[in-house]
Order: C-alpha cells, then structure tokens, then sequence
C-alpha cells in the first residue's frame, strides 16, 4: 500500500514536472535557463526512477544506483539555481563582481565538502544522504540570502522572489527529510519520502501558477474597424 501511494505521487509530480517544462518551453527558459535545467533535469530524473522501480525492482542495487544518482544530480541542479538567481538579483549593486565570486566560492566549497568531510565512508548510504542534505541545506541557506538581496533591491523582479519562495520550500524540506532519514529504519521511512514528494509537488504547483498562461480577461478590448 505504501508502495503505491509513493509510486502515485511519483506519477502525479511527474505530469506536474512535464506541464511545467512546457510552460518554460513558451518562452521564460530564456530567462532563467539554469532554473529550466533544473526542472528538466527533475523530469528525467523521476522518470528514470519510475523504469528503474519497474524494470529492476524496489530492493534491487541497480534502482538504488539510480535513485542516490538522481537525488544528488537534482539537489546540485537546485543548489545551482539558488547560486544563480542570488547573482541574478544583484544585478543592480555595484558590489556585484565581488559578491561573484564569493558565490562562485562557496559553490566549489560545497561541491568539495561531501568527498572532505565524509571521506571516511565516501560512496555509502551515509554519504549519499549526507552529501544530499548538505547540498539542499545549502540551497536553503542561501535561499534566505536570496530572498536579502531581492528585498533589498528596489527594482526587484516580483517574478524570481516567487520563483524563489518554491525554491525554499522544496531545499527547506528535503533538507529537514535527509536529516530525519537517519533515524528512521527503511520500513519506517515512508511518511518522510511521501511528505518529500508532497513538499516537491507544493513548489512545482507554486511555479506552475507563477508561470501559467495569463488570462486576458480584465484587458480592454480593440475598437471595432470601422466599416467603410
């Protein structure tokens, strides 16, 4: 029954995933290519999740090498998004060069830390999930940077701080989940996994409405021509 219900809400953020890409697809990957990426990446990566789950099974060590694969790619697509819009948003500060490469920094620290860190037991369960909530901690972390540099921009994008909301809400979560993880036995785990699921499917519904199509109800309409 758990079972199902996470291969379920596997099925619905994928279609959620895949509406979305569409929708970035009608013009907004222009600008934000890394945070289109992102997106795209999730949607291959759940989907592949979904083959590896049918075709090799549950306890199977090849659907294990799939999903720690696409967990890491997705949670350093993210981290990078975070890294990106922060750059984006202090587009107008003249500390902007230098603000570059701090994040440019901090962004090759936090790749490095994982294999720093946790060399001891490097490739292992332990470092999959805490390499895992490092990177979405971090995204967490320098989300609420991001949203300080939005504020305090007075020419802010309106668009990138909702954009950002998502972006806390899906790092945020998955970080507190990670972390939780390790306490948990594996026939315990399901309530975190489907909350993770239910928290990414918030942010994808948060972005979908950020980027759906806007009505043209409330626009004055044209002059009739005048016949002659």
């Amino acid at each position: 029954m758990t079972q199902f219900l996470e291969v379920s809400l596997a099925w619905v953020t994928i279609l959620l995933e895949a509406y979305l890409v569409f929708l970035l697809l009608r013009g907004s990957f222009r600008k934000y290519p890394i945070f289109f990426v992102y997106i795209l990446g999730q949607l291959i990566a759940d989907s592949l999740e979904i083959f590896a789950f049918y075709h090799f099974g549950h306890d199977s060590s090849s659907y294990r090498t799939f999903y720690w694969t696409n967990e890491i790619t997705v949670a350093l697509l993210l981290f990078l998004v975070v890294i990106t819009f922060t750059y984006e948003a202090l587009k107008d500060n003249p500390l902007r060069p230098k603000a570059g490469n701090i994040l440019a920094t901090i962004a090759v620290l936090t790749l490095a830390s994982p294999f720093i860190l946790f060399q001891s037991r490097i490739f292992t369960y332990k470092w999959f999930n805490s390499t895992d909530q490092m990177l979405n901690f971090g995204g967490a972390i320098m989300n609420l940077v991001l949203w300080g540099a939005l504020l305090a921009n007075r020419r802010r994008d309106p668009q990138l701080l909702n954009i950002s909301m998502g972006v806390g809400i899906a790092a945020t979560s998955a970080a507190m989940i990670w972390g939780a993880r390790l306490w948990f036995s594996d026939q315990h785990r399901w309530p975190l996994d489907t909350f993770a699921v239910l928290m990414h499917a918030v942010s994808l519904l948060l972005w979908i409405w950020v980027f759906r199509p806007k009505s043209n109800r409330g626009m004055s309409p044209k002059p009739a021509a005048i016949l002659s």
